[in-house]
């Protein structure tokens, strides 16, 4: 009686020969795994030869190149090298060159810029009735003094009784375009604000102070 083999894809047993799954169709037999152990054993051997010959051409190397190389035979062959050597003139004679190097340096005069001053006004009587001197003069720049930290009004005309159209905060500068105008014991100067468009009248001060402070 012929063998009898079990299939792996169906499960029914089939005669040794048959080859494939009835059934399935696929083999019934795996295919025979390649055994690849002599190759890496041969590969093995021919990487230890490989280092066993290349440490013997390096020890070989080592032993046979200073037999080629005589002692003597390196200097004989090497071209001399010539060493200049400065001389020096005594010190004597160098002396009087640099005493002559010395005297030719012409000094480059300085220029020095001289400013003139600026102009400065002198205090004077702007009106009669005024508490205080003025320090100020048409074409002049002025700031609001800092001290008291109050603005300063700008009205449409010089008087107390006019219209406050504006108001000029402590440090801003304002150029003086007329005056001075006295009216009501103050003196009054038209102003015009350097950081707006703001243009009237305002008072110098009174007589604890100066609003207007010139600008030099």
């Amino acid at each position: 009686m012929e063998p009898m083999v079990r299939c792996p894809h169906c499960g029914l047993y089939h005669t040794a020969a048959t080859e494939y799954c009835p059934e399935k169709g696929l083999p019934i037999y795996a295919p025979q795994r390649v055994e690849t152990h002599s190759k890496r054993n041969l590969l093995w051997v021919v990487i230890v030869l490989a280092i066993v010959a290349l440490t013997a051409c390096v020890l070989a190397a080592i032993n046979l190149i200073p037999r080629f190389i005589k002692p003597g035979n390196g200097n004989a062959n090497q071209v001399p090298i010539i060493v200049p050597t400065l001389t020096l003139a005594p010190l004597s004679t160098r002396l009087p060159l640099l005493e002559t190097a010395i005297t030719e340096i012409t000094e480059v005069p300085t220029v020095t810029e001289t400013l003139a001053p600026s102009p400065t006004i002198q205090p004077w009587q702007a009106c009669p009735d005024s508490p205080y001197l003025s320090q100020l003069q048409p074409g002049m720049n002025a700031k609001i003094a800092l001290d008291p930290p109050l603005p300063n009004r700008v009205r449409d005309k010089p008087s107390i009784d006019s219209n406050i159209i504006g108001y000029i905060d402590p440090g801003g500068e304002v150029e003086i375009l007329e005056g001075p105008s006295c009216a009501q014991g103050w003196t009054w100067w038209k102003v015009k604000s350097v950081n707006s468009s703001l243009t009237g009248w305002t008072a110098e001060g009174d007589k604890d102070g100066y609003w207007l402070i010139p600008i030099e």
